[in-house]
């Protein structure tokens, strides 16, 4: 998903790289690796995020001979010998302005739009042809995939992890390679326990009392899943640094590949070669297992890592944990927020079987809708970690010359970039959001007839068209802040926020749907979503003001 240009130029503009952050750490003073305000040494502290083989002396050496041994009686001198605020650098490059940060994050994030758009797009023809095959053999389907997607959820969110440490060390080739391999052996723990959980599904539906009919249509179906789960769990670690290095272009590459591929082998060997839901498993299988190889070999050699041994090794299970530290509440989020969904389903289905019609309606509009949130997201995190990773460097020295200088330890201006780019990430996303849902209510019996010819079920889902635009719109307000969180590598207040708000509307779900119906219940689905909104927001200008 990246730009094959120069490497990160427009990265690069954005926020000024540096690469004294390297590889997941063995060791860190707050959960986001970095020191807290007022913590400094005199003197520039090593960044917590150092590889272990980097020297020690080398990341906390002084940048000038301002710290050497100064005679007193040479006080001119030591004053014209001691640097300047950071900001004072005659050589500092300068920040963007807002509206070519917002070009360069949209440039970034249309790639994966179109991505993630392709993506559904060949899930649905998957879904459409097994339909056609027999109702046993979607419904079976249909069991494999409800564990199928929480988990592949879980362990993107835990590679995704990846993403601030690649991001702060783009131009450090020799700083990316651990945390490469500490990716691909999270990648290879995560796909193996998730192909266990996918395989187990025969297992479950004998439980819970499945039909036999549905148990029988199983076939090898999950079984091949789980292998292609583990193939997917490595195309997702190598899609992911694609991203935190900037190469949307590439990560573009990727999923329309895979769309491709799907696109063509289900129908082929499902439908022509008559093999059903075994047949699906091999298109699954073989389009994951090609995918991987364009994904790894496109992070090979076409980004600063080629010509690095990135073998997986021996394990730095330290390096592997940091990461699932940081990633893993991510995906546990939307493992809360789908599950809670799937919870409203069951809610409104109580009410009638238009009001669940419409339901499904307006939740594949949100999903559509929100795409533009999700992918400006991804692609607005490189730049805010290395806006943290140089409000870090700023901070220690800016603290350090204050009490060298005035006594001081106001660290000055600190996180105003990541801020910032947190709010040109919204700037791009908002408006694209707002005008998917004029366009809807615009043409909203064209649009809605796509998914249903019932006129009742079109009245409803046009009458709630309001209260749909103020949920997507609160999920893409609450989306950036959380990419923001994951920049500065502190993601559990996204797990709390989300854990409270779904939590409560969780348990309002069912008397809320018996006392007010399907509008009811997507009010309060809006205002969950905009607890997101104040519970996100507030964590992440929280965490940045103290620091700024």
């Amino acid at each position: 998903m990246a730009d094959n240009r120069t490497q990160n130029a427009t990265d690069a503009s954005a926020v000024p790289a540096t690469g004294g952050d390297t590889a997941p750490p063995t060791r860190q003073a707050g959960e986001d690796c970095s020191e807290l305000p007022g913590e400094a040494a005199p003197g520039p502290e090593p960044s917590d995020d150092a590889a272990p083989g980097n020297s020690a002396a080398q990341a906390s050496e002084p940048p000038t001979e301002s710290t050497s041994n100064t005679p007193a009686s040479a006080p001119t001198n030591a004053a014209a010998a001691a640097p300047a605020p950071p900001s004072d650098h005659p050589d500092e490059e300068p920040r963007p302005a807002f509206p070519h940060l917002m070009g360069s994050i949209g440039g970034k994030a249309f790639p994966l739009y179109l991505s993630m758009v392709a993506t559904v797009f060949g899930t649905m023809v998957t879904a459409g042809v097994l339909g056609h095959t027999g109702t046993a053999v979607l419904a079976a389907y249909a069991m494999t995939i409800a564990l199928y997607n929480p988990v592949s959820m879980v362990i993107q969110g835990a590679l995704r992890g990846s993403m601030p440490f690649v991001a702060q060390n783009a131009e450090a080739p020799e700083a990316l390679a651990p945390t490469v391999r500490d990716s691909l052996w999270l990648a290879l723990c995560t796909g193996l326990l998730g192909g266990a959980v996918v395989a187990a599904v025969p297992l479950v539906a004998r439980l819970i009392g499945a039909p036999a009919e549905t148990v029988a249509a199983f076939g090898l179906f999950p079984y091949l899943m789980a292998f292609a789960l583990l193939a997917n769990a490595f195309q997702a670690c190598a899609t992911t640094l694609l991203i935190g290095l900037g190469r949307s272009k590439q990560a573009m590459t990727v999923g329309l590949v895979g769309t491709a591929l799907s696109v063509v082998l289900v129908p082929t060997l499902v439908v022509a070669l008559g093999l059903d839901i075994t047949g699906a498993g091999l298109a699954m299988l073989l389009t994951a297992l090609v995918v991987m190889a364009v994904a790894h070999a496109l992070l090979r050699r076409g980004t600063v890592v080629n010509g690095q041994s990135l073998g997986l090794g021996s394990p730095d299970w330290s390096g592997v944990w940091h990461i699932a530290r940081v990633g893993l509440p991510m995906g546990s989020t939307m493992l809360i927020k789908f599950g809670v969904l799937g919870l409203l389903a069951m809610a409104v289905a109580r009410v009638g079987a238009a009001e669940a019609a419409a339901h499904q309606v307006m939740v594949t509009l949100v999903t559509f809708v929100f795409l533009p949130a999700t992918a400006v997201g991804q692609a607005a995190v490189p730049f805010m970690a290395r806006a943290a990773q140089a409000a870090h460097t700023t901070q220690a020295a800016q603290i350090t010359q204050a009490a060298r200088d005035q006594g001081d330890d106001s660290p000055g201006s600190g996180f105003g970039e990541v801020r910032r780019t947190m709010a040109a990430g919204l700037a791009v996303a908002l408006p694209v959001i707002a005008l998917s849902m004029l366009l809807i209510w615009v043409a909203a019996g064209p649009i809605i007839g796509v998914f249903t010819p019932d006129p009742n079920v079109s009245s409803l889902v046009t009458a709630l068209i309001p209260v749909v635009f103020v949920v997507v719109l609160a999920d893409g307000m609450q989306a950036m802040p959380g990419m923001g969180l994951l920049a500065l590598k502190r993601t559990t207040p996204t797990l709390y926020t989300f854990a409270v708000c779904f939590g409560l509307l969780a348990l309002a779900a069912f008397p809320v749907a018996a006392a007010g119906g399907l509008a009811w219940l997507w009010w309060a689905y809006a205002l969950a979503n905009l607890g997101l909104v104040v519970g996100q927001g507030g964590g992440f200008l929280r965490l940045t003001r103290a620091r700024s």
